[in-house]
């Protein structure tokens, strides 16, 4: 009899550690990955950071937002720990904190976090969140430059250890796996001659010019059945024509770099409650793991199974569900409240309304306008 009260005791304790999560026990930190990958954790990494960099040699770089991951059966994302609004604002977190890497390598010219494929950028790296949570962060990464070359597709692993918590000031549990994206990157662009980099930035201008104008400019490249980029002449040095084209991609990046100020407030922001919410998410996970285990370790003042041990076990569970809402709250307010942007072109001022990506389709869309007017040619439609 005392035996099976014991056992019902127990039973009581472990049934409300799964209540409180019930799939996530089930489902370990690699739900979102493959289960045939081999993926292993990156490990320590230390960035490779180029002192003096020649100019010839840097190219741009646009981080589009991550795709966020999340499947589209909402039924499923309680049991892959999935909150929407939190895994959407990561998709623009994740990308500033990839930019601030690539910032102090020092081997790069401009970077910036853009809100959706530009494929006219000299370099543009995509990604998506496969796993993210306070134990694990798994990324799918991919570079292409502007030739159509490939340069990453890879698939990146973190685990979070007991000295990234609590998370300090300009620091992040998984920075190591932002520094091995960056050095292979910079690994790849060191096996590039100037030549391949020069071809680079021209197809990146000529690609952009066409995109103003197909009739226009659409003879000074060539695409290969394999999608790849190449450049048949160059526009003539000093061309009128290519001077409009630099001056409207330049007032395209003027609002780049105010969406990139968007993205890198909202990391800002987000920082702290984000940093704590994982932290606490970790906790939880690690004590489901060994619930017996951490019963011990944590000198828990009440019997095991008690009411005092559960209620422990409660708060604990409130805690992070606390952060959610916070982390929810503000993730729902950026994603949906974005606060209008003033341009100027050609003399005229312009109020763009909406997300970030729809501002800048209406924003490229004027540009494409006003190059039209200037140049008497047709306006070409993106697509």
């Amino acid at each position: 009899m005392h035996d099976r009260k014991a056992v019902a005791r127990l039973l009581l304790a472990a049934g409300l550690v799964l209540l409180l999560a019930p799939a996530r026990a089930q489902q370990p930190a690699l739900a979102g990955l493959d289960p045939e990958a081999e993926v292993t954790p990156v490990g320590r990494v230390t960035l490779e950071v180029e002192q003096s960099p020649r100019e010839e040699r840097l190219l741009d770089v646009g981080l589009a937002v991550f795709d966020a991951g999340i499947p589209a059966d909402a039924s499923t994302h309680s049991a892959l720990g999935i909150f929407p609004e939190i895994r959407k604002a990561e998709a623009q977190y994740i990308p500033v904190l990839l930019r601030n890497v690539l910032q102090n390598a020092n081997a790069w010219g401009v970077v910036r976090v853009l809100p959706d494929e530009q494929t006219t950028s000299e370099l543009l790296v995509t990604g998506r969140i496969l796993h993210s949570d306070g134990q694990f962060l798994a990324l799918q990464v991919r570079a292409l430059d502007a030739t159509g070359r490939q340069w990453l597709d890879r698939t990146y692993l973190d685990e979070a250890g007991e000295g990234d918590y609590p998370v300090r000031e300009s620091q992040d549990p998984y920075a190591d796996l932002y520094r091995r994206i960056a050095n292979d990157l910079l690994a790849a662009r060191r096996q590039l001659d100037e030549a391949e980099l020069r071809s680079i930035r021209e197809v990146a201008l000529l690609r952009y010019a066409a995109s103003l104008s197909e009739e226009a400019f659409g003879g000074f490249l060539q695409r290969d059945p394999a999608g790849r980029y190449r450049v048949l002449r160059l526009p003539a040095q000093g061309d009128p024509m290519m001077e409009r084209v630099e001056r409207i991609r330049n007032q395209e990046h003027l609002f780049v770099d105010t969406v990139d100020e968007q993205y890198v407030k909202l990391y800002e922001q987000m920082a702290t409650t984000y940093s704590l919410w994982r932290q606490y998410d970790r906790e939880q996970a690690l004590y489901r793991q060994d619930y017996e285990q951490r019963a011990q370790g944590r000198e828990r003042y009440g019997q095991r199974g008690s009411f005092v041990a559960m209620e422990q076990t409660y708060n604990m569970y409130k805690q992070i569900k606390i952060q959610q809402q916070d982390l929810d709250e503000m993730a729902l307010g950026f994603n949906n409240e974005v606060a209008p942007t003033v341009m100027e072109a050609s003399g005229k001022v312009f109020r763009l309304s909406g997300t970030l990506e729809s501002q800048y389709n209406e924003w490229r869309d004027i540009l494409r306008r006003i190059f039209a007017l200037e140049t008497g040619l047709p306006a070409d439609t993106p697509g």
